[in-house]
């Protein structure tokens, strides 16, 4: 049996996927399968991933119909045969090493989870000679209470999933939320922190992350976009403020942190970044809908947010749009 299942969810993502799937081959760790998860792709994704898989059994193509990258990841992890699991995204490239790393972590420290660091590149990388890292000599920091850790500043850690291994029974029962990309890394993220016992981390980066146009941040902000944040405070509200789990300071971390989650998907975002006149107003107002419903139900909480996006919320919240950019 391998050591490392990779699952990789995939959408026509022919243009970038040769270059994703070398990076895999290149990995210099080489005990692991890579789950090649076709989410209804229509383009040519099936064929390359087939062209990988007769010369590499270790790739392994699992086709299902378009039901989105959450749904994706989720059958991956139905399928995983191994001990540990790592994420990859369909236009992101792992260093040679990655897996090397991860693996020797996880193994080395006895953990629940490793981690390293990543690198933002451009639509238009191209990897050429890349350094070979001496990583038993670099500093490793484990942290016992990795939720705790996560909230040590108070904006939260980073929420990204292909940064990691988990250890396949530390995560079981942990899925990512159907539609809700793209704040499903967000819903998962903190589950697993909050289930895990230890983590790794090592400060090497060793994931490409490549800024494309076809990436979310770069689509704008849509209606999907600010129900994806709503749908994702709801999640987190219910699944850590419903229950008995946190108590004290991280009970009202976790209370400023879907608070913060609203606020910057629903309200600041869309103040700042719609720029068109035709779909400024009815954004505005199907967002302002929705906010107003989470602040009525006590899940958003402008009040902990400090004066001036305090200030933003209420403005947001009376449609006064043009006085709560000014807070933003």
């Amino acid at each position: 049996m391998s050591k490392i299942s990779l699952i990789i969810p995939l959408y026509n993502a022919e243009k970038y996927l040769r270059e994703g799937l070398d990076s895999v081959c290149s990995q210099t760790f080489k005990d692991f399968e890579c789950l090649c998860i076709n989410d209804g792709s229509k383009d040519k994704t099936v064929e390359v991933v087939e062209e990988y898989a007769k010369r590499d059994k270790r790739f392994i193509l699992i086709s299902q119909e378009n039901q989105g990258c959450s749904v994706a990841r989720n059958t991956g992890l139905d399928n995983v045969r191994t001990p540990y699991v790592m994420f990859l995204d369909q236009d992101d490239l792992l260093h040679p090493q990655a897996m090397e790393v991860l693996y020797y972590l996880i193994e080395t420290y006895k953990t629940d989870a490793a981690a390293f660091h990543f690198k933002s590149v451009s639509d238009d990388l191209k990897v050429g000679n890349l350094t070979t890292y001496d990583y038993k000599a670099v500093p490793v920091e484990v942290k016992e209470n990795p939720f705790k850790h996560f909230f040590e500043n108070k904006k939260g850690s980073q929420v990204v999933v292909w940064t990691r291994i988990y250890r396949k029974e530390a995560i079981r029962g942990i899925r990512f939320p159907p539609e809700v990309q793209p704040a499903e890394d967000v819903v998962f993220t903190l589950k697993v922190m909050h289930k895990i016992k230890h983590m790794a981390v090592i400060p090497l980066e060793l994931l490409f992350y490549r800024d494309s146009q076809i990436s979310v941040t770069n689509q704008g902000i849509t209606e999907k976009y600010v129900d994806s944040h709503i749908k994702a405070a709801r999640i987190l509200h219910s699944y850590f403020i419903g229950s008995e789990d946190l108590q004290g300071k991280e009970l009202e971390k976790m209370r400023y942190y879907i608070s913060r989650i609203v606020f910057k998907g629903c309200i600041s975002q869309v103040l700042r970044r719609v720029g068109d006149k035709n779909i400024r107003l009815p954004l505005l107002e199907a967002s302002h809908s929705l906010v107003r419903l989470l602040f009525k139900e006590r899940i958003f909480l402008p009040d902990t947010q400090g004066i001036r996006y305090f200030l933003a919320s209420k403005l947001f919240l009376s449609k006064r749009y043009r006085l709560a950019r000014l807070f933003v």
